[in-house]
């Protein structure tokens, strides 16, 4: 046995156990020094976060300054394009008169004829007559240099020099035999 400790109570087997307690002011004493040091880390760190915030303040204004970057006085207008305050009252509007536009005749453009229709009345004219001539294909032109890459040719009855459908109004292959 340790002659520093007491004596421990012996069982009814000549067994000795610890005292299961622990003392109630050491607890409280470390824990209260636990507390002491958050506390103290805490007001440690504000005090830091707040002087470099006002040095890093300082920093930033003259950075502003120095780009010309100051708000400006509130009595000041911005530079277009500003903001939308009432977006959802513009949106309004604006599909309304879309809606309008879509379902109305009216002129595009008076000098050269120009009108536009009711979007519906337009789908029956489309399904009923069919959709006017394509424009031409535009035509590639080879990068100088660079690779060349043929184009297919068909002739106009729609054939393919491999025998193949072609779309119609295609270029006739030179050189085909006819079938």
């Amino acid at each position: 046995m340790d002659a520093n400790r007491p004596p421990q109570e012996v069982g009814p087997h000549g067994v000795a156990a610890e005292p299961d307690r622990v003392q109630t002011p050491l607890v409280l004493g470390l824990f209260g020094v636990l507390a002491g040091l958050a506390i103290f880390g805490a007001a440690v760190v504000a005090v830091v976060f707040f002087v470099m915030e006002k040095k890093a303040g300082g920093v930033d204004r003259a950075a502003v300054a120095e780009a010309g970057l100051e708000r400006p006085a509130p009595d000041r207008v911005p530079p277009a394009p500003r903001l939308e305050i009432h977006t959802e009252g513009h949106w309004r509007v604006f599909r309304d008169a879309e809606k309008a536009r879509l379902s109305s005749y009216g002129w595009m453009d008076r000098s050269t004829g120009a009108v536009h229709i009711p979007i519906d009345r337009a789908m029956e004219l489309i399904t009923e007559r069919g959709v006017g001539p394509l424009p031409a294909a535009p035509m590639v032109m080879p990068r100088p240099g660079g690779p060349t890459v043929p184009l297919p040719s068909v002739n106009p009855e729609g054939r393919t020099p491999e025998g193949g459908l072609a779309s119609p109004g295609s270029p006739k292959v030179s050189g085909e035999r006819k079938q």
